[in-house]
């Protein structure tokens, strides 16, 4: 899985997905199949390619179980200022 300490970037959610789906011991053909994409496709996902259209990344994060959450940097800011972990995506 991908260092959480490290601001959010595309190569770190590429990297989780990868790391995910190897962890599940998937194939490519496995997850690709099941949510009706192409091989090429989820290649370029996890290779953090940015021009992959959203809604194909979050049915792969779906399938896998991955999930991220979005904070306002305002909220982001309150939980450390209130002793929060920084352990999180924000």
């Amino acid at each position: 899985m991908p260092d959480l300490a490290k601001p959010f970037s595309p190569a770190q959610l590429a990297e989780a997905i990868t790391a995910k789906r190897t962890g599940m011991k998937l194939s490519l053909v496995d997850v690709s199949k099941a949510v009706s994409i192409s091989k090429p496709t989820l290649v370029k996902i996890e290779k953090g390619d940015t021009n992959v259209k959203l809604d194909l990344l979050l049915k792969v994060m779906e399938y896998l179980g991955l999930s991220f959450s979005l904070v306002s940097d305002d909220l982001a800011q309150n939980n450390k200022a209130m002793g929060g972990s920084d352990d999180e995506w924000y």
